[in-house]
């Protein structure tokens, strides 16, 4: 059993269920220059840090420039998000977690201030204590962001708990030698997942049996 000071959430995939909402705008993309659509098992498999890497399953980068597919993305995740897009299972969770008096933080690599705005408006803001999100569309590492507020919050290695649904949270949580607990109902395939060795959970529902919130 985990016994965590201090929870590390991941945004997208994790507290936000947008995976669809995802692979619908790359869809659209691909549309627009004529190019063949990818399903949902192809674009689990694609994703990958930094995220230029799974725009280059996809497009020639040297014909069509990162930033401009990072801006087609971003217009088409906004036409498409749900209006209710919270993961099943997350508020339970976040309750539960701040009535155990456990500090909680989103790291995230999509901007702050897209972050800040989708928790507002899905009533998550009273959960966290601090929310980290990239000042870039890059989607580039969460892993000096969180060795700092690891240090700000006062808790270390094995205090730790990451809960994110990407290869990425996994590396975060090594990183600080923390616990980890990935979400296959998000970004990445389950099978990229499982490799990782960590604990990989279908719902957020499931969490609660790996996590002891008694001395």
């Amino acid at each position: 059993m985990i016994r965590p000071r201090c929870i590390f959430w991941d945004y997208n995939g994790t507290l936000i269920d947008d995976v669809e909402t995802a692979l619908r705008s790359v869809n659209d993309m691909l549309i627009r220059r004529n190019m063949p659509l990818i399903d949902l098992e192809q674009y689990k498999s694609y994703i990958d840090v930094p995220i230029s890497k799974f725009y280059e399953h996809l497009f020639d980068l040297n014909k069509v420039p990162f930033d401009v597919l990072a801006k087609e993305f971003a217009s088409g995740y906004e036409k498409y998000i749900p209006e209710n897009p919270v993961m099943r299972g997350a508020k339970e969770l976040l309750s539960l977690f701040q009535g155990a008096g456990i500090y909680q933080a989103v790291i995230s690599g999509s901007q702050q201030c897209v972050i800040e705005a989708g928790i507002e408006r899905c009533g998550l803001c009273d959960y966290f204590d601090v929310v980290s999100g990239s000042d870039d569309h890059y989607v580039g590492s969460k892993i000096n962001r969180a060795e700092s507020i690891a240090r700000q919050c006062g808790s270390k290695g094995e205090e730790i708990l990451v809960i994110g649904d990407c290869v990425q949270d996994f590396n975060v949580s090594q990183r600080l030698g923390a616990e980890c607990i990935l979400l296959s109902a998000g970004h990445q395939s389950k099978s990229d997942l499982s490799d990782t060795g960590a604990v990989v959970v279908d719902s957020l529902c499931d969490v609660k049996r790996y996590v002891c919130l008694t001395e």
